[in-house]
Order: C-alpha cells, then sequence, then structure tokens
C-alpha cells in the first residue's frame, strides 16, 4: 500500500502533550507551540496535508458503561487546555468529534478515504492502515495489515484496557490474560474464528468462576458486546461493534 497524501492527526494528545509542557508559559507561547508540534508531526509522516482531529463532549460508549473512563475523572488538566482547543479549532482547523471519539474519526478516514494515522494510542493499531508514532518505543512510520488490526482488536477483548477503564478477562472472571492464552490468535486470519476462541476463554472462566450456567450464554453476549463496542474504533460512519457471524 502505498503512503498517504493525507494524515490525520489525533488532537487530544497533542493538546495535553504541548498544554502540560507550557503549563507556565504565556497562551501565546502555548499556541505557537501547538502549531510547530502538528508541523513537526507532519514532517514525520512526509505529508503536506493533514487534518486535526478533537474529541467532542458526548461519546456513544458511555451508552455501553457508566464506567468507561471513569478512571479519569478528576484527573489534572492543563492550565491552557480550553485555550488550546479554541485556538486549533479556529486557527488550525481542526474538527470535533459528535457523539465519538477522534479516534473514530481517525479510523473511519483511515478506512474509508486511505488516510494515515498519527498518534501515541496503541488502541488505533486495531485500525487497518498507515500509522505514524511520534516518539516513544513505539516511534515512527508501520503499516497494519486488516488481519492484524483484527487479531490486535479480539487480543484487547482478553487484556481489556486500563486506561479507558475497559474490563478483560481479569476483572470479568478473575482469569489473567496470560501470554499463552493470547498467542492463539496470532495465528488466526478469520475474525469469526477470532472471536469464537475469545469466547471459549471468557466461557472457560465462566464456569471456573461457578456462576449459573443457564445464565451463560446471554451473560457472554452481553459482556462481549459491552466490552467490544467500547474497543472498537469506527471504520465507517456510525458504525457499531456486531460479533462477527
Amino acid at each position: 500500500m502505498e503512503r498517504p497524501e493525507i494524515w490525520g492527526i489525533d488532537g487530544d494528545i497533542l493538546l495535553y502533550e504541548v498544554g502540560f509542557a507550557a503549563q507556565d508559559d504565556p497562551i501565546e507561547f502555548a499556541r505557537h507551540s501547538l502549531r510547530q508540534r502538528v508541523q513537526g508531526v507532519m514532517d514525520g509522516c512526509e505529508c503536506k496535508k493533514a487534518q486535526l482531529f478533537l474529541t467532542g463532549d458526548t461519546n456513544f460508549r458511555n451508552e455501553l458503561s457508566d464506567a468507561y473512563k471513569a478512571n479519569r475523572k478528576g484527573a489534572d488538566k492543563p492550565v491552557h487546555i480550553e485555550a488550546l482547543k479554541e485556538f486549533a479549532i479556529e486557527s488550525l482547523d481542526a474538527i470535533v468529534s459528535e457523539n465519538e471519539e477522534a479516534d473514530d474519526l481517525l479510523g473511519i478516514h483511515a478506512v474509508q478515504d486511505g488516510w494515515g494515522i498519527a498518534t501515541l494510542d496503541k488502541d488505533l493499531d486495531g485500525v487497518p492502515g498507515w500509522h505514524y508514532v511520534w516518539k516513544g518505543k513505539r516511534e515512527g512510520l508501520y503499516e497494519v495489515t486488516p488481519v492484524e488490526a483484527d487479531r490486535f482488536f479480539y487480543t484487547q477483548m482478553l487484556t481489556g484496557d486500563s486506561t479507558d477503564n475497559i474490563p478483560g478477562l481479569f476483572k470479568m472472571v478473575g482469569v489473567k490474560a496470560l501470554a499463552k492464552t493470547k498467542a492463539p490468535i496470532q495465528d488466526m486470519t478469520d475474525p469469526l474464528e477470532m472471536y469464537q476462541y475469545v469466547r471459549s476463554v471468557y466461557a472457560e472462566g465462566y464456569e471456573n468462576v461457578g456462576m449459573c450456567m443457564d445464565d451463560m450464554d446471554s451473560v457472554l453476549d452481553d459482556w462481549l458486546t459491552r466490552i467490544g463496542g467500547q474497543l472498537w474504533i469506527r471504520r465507517e460512519p456510525g458504525e457499531v461493534y456486531a460479533t462477527p457471524s
């Protein structure tokens, strides 16, 4: 796949990065720093055109679980965060999501329009296409194939995501998602096979916990639909995760 000409940039992360770095600086400096950081990401992507995305105030995932990202409530925010948001929208043409996240807009444009994804968020590895990470151990450009994206997603269904307060195998049935538990997914190529494997692992944990066996199918269906719905990053507008069939 050719490298994309247009890249979507995770503006949420950039705003917090710049905001915390400029805590004690004037807002003018913070604005200048944000503009520079956006250009720096574009240089890293080697692109001439990019679109900044920000997460709005509403998110359909909150309807799936009251606990979604509840662990972040009360967390410190940069002093200039609201001013930087306003600057990003008015001066950098940032697009704000409605009832979804910036991640979803990144995923939709990557799959539907062939855009690249620039972010530090590992969750976006659940979306196929070109990716750019601008710092850390994963720094650089790389491509995620559709099969790799599906493997990443179904592995996440086992582990959950502590950053977003999404439960996984351990929180639901007290069984750790060990490396040997996750490993079989890496040999699978069919999303249905991956899902069936994940469901079987949850079912085994359910049986070991000794819950009411008569309820197992309905309970597992509910668990995996909710967990998957919170983890799934949209690949098309309005998409909601559905178990493969």
